[in-house]
């Protein structure tokens, strides 16, 4: 550290001044041949503060332009170049940017296949650093929401940089999304670690407030809980940690979206109570005491899928007891579809694998295509195209099946707020009637529900139920002691407390709890909000519409 007396913080920059204005409009009018606004040309500041003090760790104050006589001799001589120099976009955006590449790129050959030597303490410390870069990256990402000159010296180059129909913004909005998303990606595909530990890890490492994937990620239970219990959820499309494909959903006949998932609730300004209309109808044709009714233990179906599940599951504990190949928890998958489409709809997929019914619902609770075609990720974009005779013959034949399905039989347009309605969903309408959702559009929004959350949730979770016969789920050798401490599903030879339905729901919860389907819930942000600390960089401020 240099001797002398410690160098003062430098306020945030202020307004550029007169001059500098003057001789900018004339420089950019000379370049461009027309005129731009002043908002245009004015410099953009850094991470937005509550106060006006510097809070990036390592970041230059910078000094405002409008306060140096020399910036402005100096811009007059190359404003284009002075610029692009004196811009916060450099140390808030271009550089973090860089490293997150290379961070991510250390990251992906650091542990198995590429290097199986690696420890996990060697791992962990490389994810912490590729983690605290993403930090950095996601924050200027979200304090510029959908802005294509954000930060940018637009400017400069006349204009060439923020071409393209802002293509650098694009390719940015895309990193921050793969970059956030790659330890849980190398975690999960390579064996790595466990789902799970990429939030906890991070929760360790930088507080409850922190960067996922391009999203603000809140981990205080507390605070949560009161936003989805009591607060306004004004959502988009996301499942978990992936955001989606809006193109690849249905809507309503008036072009508003329908994904059920993706419906504000509460008490925001755009919920027309379309949310609430879902969930009333729902319940009313589909979670109702007839559904309970064809769950029972004494329908055949129940018994028959049961019986079935008892033979593979008998066949694969036999196979994995020697040591053979047993095939997976294909069983589960099936068992799971069954019930789902019987208990949901009323329909029996029967025993017949070429038939539609059979065929159809085995497609839709498969992963992939069924599911992947509606995530952003560039897989997806390709097996939309390359499956896309094969989707659209599926989904219309899944149609068929819930248009034809006993449940569905008397569906009627919600008319009034059923009269049994709880409180919550009371105010859930917001002060709207329910919308009038022909059935057409209901089976539209049961769809894609089905195939992203009623097929693969469950099913997710009988696997965790059903690995402590097999030998537990692995965390993957990357891992710390205390997570390898953590059963992600009881643990092998546990002794399941059946006949006991009170303590065999605590096992499943518990399970759930450890194991589950999908980590996080996102919403957007109903105001600008201030976070009291930002994974340690102190308070930052977050736009309205802001995904958490």
């Amino acid at each position: 550290r240099p001797s002398g007396p410690p160098r003062k913080m430098v306020p945030a920059m202020g307004p550029p001044s007169a001059s500098y204005m003057e001789r900018k409009r004339a420089a950019v009018g000379r370049a461009k041949g027309s005129t731009i606004d002043d908002a245009r040309i004015a410099p953009r500041g850094g991470f937005d503060t509550p106060d006006v003090k510097i809070m990036s760790r390592g970041a230059t104050p910078l000094l405002p332009r409008s306060t140096a006589s020399s910036a402005d001799s100096c811009c007059a001589a190359c404003p284009c170049l002075f610029d692009f120099a004196s811009s916060c976009w450099l140390t808030g955006c271009v550089l973090p940017l860089c490293a997150s590449v290379c961070c991510t790129c250390t990251l992906a050959c650091a542990g198995p296949p590429c290097s199986p030597c690696t420890t996990p303490e060697c791992y962990m410390s490389l994810e912490r650093m590729q983690s605290a870069v993403h930090n950095h990256v996601a924050l200027w990402k979200l304090q510029h929401q959908g802005e294509p000159s954000a930060g940018c010296p637009c400017y400069m180059c006349c204009g060439c940089l923020n071409g393209c129909c802002g293509l650098f913004w694009v390719l940015m909005d895309m990193w921050t999304y793969i970059g956030g998303g790659a330890p849980i990606t190398f975690n999960s595909v390579f064996g790595r670690s466990a789902g799970w530990t990429t939030y906890t890890r991070r929760q360790a490492w930088f507080g409850g407030t922190f960067a996922l994937s391009s999203k603000l990620c809140i981990a205080d239970a507390d605070r949560v809980n009161k936003q989805l219990l009591d607060g306004p959820m004004d959502r988009d499309y996301y499942l978990g940690v992936h955001p989606l494909r809006p193109m690849s959903f249905d809507t309503f006949s008036d072009g508003n979206k329908s994904f059920p998932l993706a419906l504000p609730s509460g008490a925001c300004p755009m919920n027309g109570g379309a949310h609430a209309t879902f969930h009333s109808s729902f319940g009313r044709y589909l979670w109702n005491d007839k559904a309970a009714e064809r769950m029972q233990a004494s329908n055949p179906v129940v018994q028959r899928a049961a019986a079935e599940m008892k033979h593979n599951f008998a066949h694969a504990k036999r196979a994995f007891e020697a040591g053979e190949d047993w095939g997976g928890l294909w069983f589960v998958d099936l068992f799971c579809t069954r019930l789902v489409f019987l208990g949901m709809v009323g329909v029996d997929m029967g025993d017949d694998p070429s038939s539609e019914v059979y065929r159809t619902a085995m497609w839709a609770q498969n992963n992939n295509p069924a599911t992947s075609r509606h995530m952003v990720v560039p897989p997806g974009e390709v097996i939309g195209k390359v499956y896309a005779a094969q989707i659209e013959e599926k989904v219309a034949s899944l149609r068929k099946i819930f248009a034809a399905s006993p449940a569905l039989a008397d569906y009627e347009p919600l008319e009034a707020i059923p009269e049994d309605a709880s409180e919550l969903r009371r105010a859930d309408y917001h002060g709207h009637p329910p919308r009038r959702v022909s059935k057409a559009e209901f089976i539209d929004q049961l769809v894609p529900a089905t195939i992203i959350a009623g097929l693969l949730g469950p099913k997710t979770l009988a696997n965790a139920l059903m690995m402590s016969f097999f030998g537990g789920l692995d965390i993957g050798p990357l891992s710390t002691a205390e997570e390898r401490a953590t059963p992600q599903c009881p643990p092998p030879g546990f002794d399941f407390p059946f006949g006991d339905d009170d303590k065999l729901r605590l096992v499943i919860l518990e399970s759930l709890r450890l194991a589950p389907a999908v980590y996080e819930t996102v919403f957007l942000l109903p105001e600008e909000s201030s976070v009291a600390d930002y994974a340690g960089f102190g308070a930052k401020r977050v736009p309205p519409r802001c995904p958490a």
